[in-house]
């Protein structure tokens, strides 16, 4: 497949994926056990309907709020990455990434797009405030994006992130127990 892509920098592309990656995506974080486990206790936790059930524009190069992305390292699909523009009292974007196969892990390919994509939300939507939300149980997630700058908000308010999507994320996709509130302000 030829994709377009949305930003590019040395052996890195973050390219826009095309509808029928829907299914890709989702996949990726199943291809290896040791990805799939350091983000769930059970495959049953994900649900295909996420990604089924989203707007066209979600997996497409059309401009949007919201965006799943794929990470090209080396011209392999290496990974996803996406986000989410929130309009709560502090306006800021919510990021989710993982890399399909510990192959692509350690070499720093994480960190550089995360702040690759940083840079461009920041133009795009003007935000200065960055969420991600991972498992409290993937340390190795954590210091990736310790490294990008990334803290832990100890006293994260969902009402302050979220407006619209409040009800369905507020909570994080792990649980108020299980979601490690993490937040970047620039």
């Amino acid at each position: 497949m030829d994709r377009k892509v949305y930003i590019e920098k040395g052996n890195i592309k973050i390219l826009y994926p095309e509808n029928t990656d829907r299914r890709f995506i989702y996949d990726m974080a199943f291809e290896e056990d040791a990805i799939w486990q350091s983000m769930f206790n059970d495959k049953s936790e994900f649900d295909w309907a996420e990604f089924r059930d989203s707007e066209d524009c979600v997996f497409d190069s059309s401009p949007s709020t919201e965006k799943w992305l794929l990470i090209q390292y080396d011209g392999e699909i290496a990974g996803t990455i996406a986000y989410t523009y929130n309009d709560g009292k502090i306006k800021n974007c919510e990021l989710d990434m993982w890399l399909r196969s510990e192959r692509y892990t350690g070499k720093g390919i994480g960190s550089a797009v995360m702040k690759m994509l940083i840079d461009q939300l920041v133009r795009q939507f003007g935000v200065n405030t960055f969420i991600i939300r991972p498992w409290v149980n993937n340390p190795r997630a954590i210091r990736a994006y310790e490294k990008c700058g990334f803290r832990l908000k100890e006293d994260f308010v969902p009402s302050d992130y979220y407006g619209k999507y409040l009800e369905q994320y507020g909570d994080g996709d792990y649980g108020e127990d299980g979601t490690y509130n993490m937040v970047l302000e620039l």
